[in-house]
């Protein structure tokens, strides 16, 4: 068997009681298909046994997004899996304050743009050549790109808060920062 495909076809199966149902038929039918010698059928499985995983993952994740944040309102929770971007998933909220205002704040879990996000932490003088400022949301430090109205942080080594306000002042970017439940965060396993 292909090992890269046993090992997804593995590390779902030690997921399963996530959603067993789904999971567990997804992954039943992938493994079926890719013995029978159709792998675009096996690949398709493991896809939706992923994404049903995402999902799931997400829903604990948006929970660090409130309903409130000052005065400002909430929106609904987007989620997206990052499977096409080397894996993860990106749980969304956008932010209103009055009629012109509005900030999209974004968590990406288990993503690889963590890494990009901790260079830049870790290297400030190379965040600076790029236009960064180093800025401060509660104990972390963040990174913030006046021009382009974006500030990010890292949290746990696991998630990347982005918070995106085009057109908008730092004060209200870092007021929507400071409300991410982060504790929340630093407790998901």
């Amino acid at each position: 068997m292909n090992k890269r495909l046993w090992m997804a076809v593995i590390g779902l199966a030690a997921f399963g009681a996530l959603r067993a149902d789904e999971v567990e038929d997804s992954i039943a039918a992938a493994l079926k298909a890719y013995q029978s010698g159709k792998p675009a059928e096996a690949s398709n499985a493991l896809q939706k046994a992923l994404k049903v995983l995402s999902e799931k993952g997400g829903g604990a994740v948006a929970a660090a997004l409130p309903e409130m944040i000052g005065e400002w309102k909430v929106g609904k929770i987007e989620t997206q899996s990052l499977g096409n971007a080397g894996g993860g998933t990106t749980v969304s909220r956008t932010y209103r304050k009055g009629d012109e205002k509005k900030i999209l704040a974004s968590i990406a879990a288990d993503s690889p743009l963590l890494g990009q996000i901790n260079t830049f932490l870790k290297a400030p003088a190379l965040g600076k050549l790029l236009g960064a400022k180093p800025r401060q949301v509660g104990p972390f430090t963040a990174m913030y790109f006046s021009k382009e109205g974006i500030l990010q942080f890292a949290v746990s080594e696991r998630f990347a808060v982005i918070i995106q306000g085009k057109k908008l002042g730092e004060d209200d970017i870092l007021e929507v920062a400071q409300g991410v439940n982060t504790e929340l965060l630093k407790g998901l396993k």
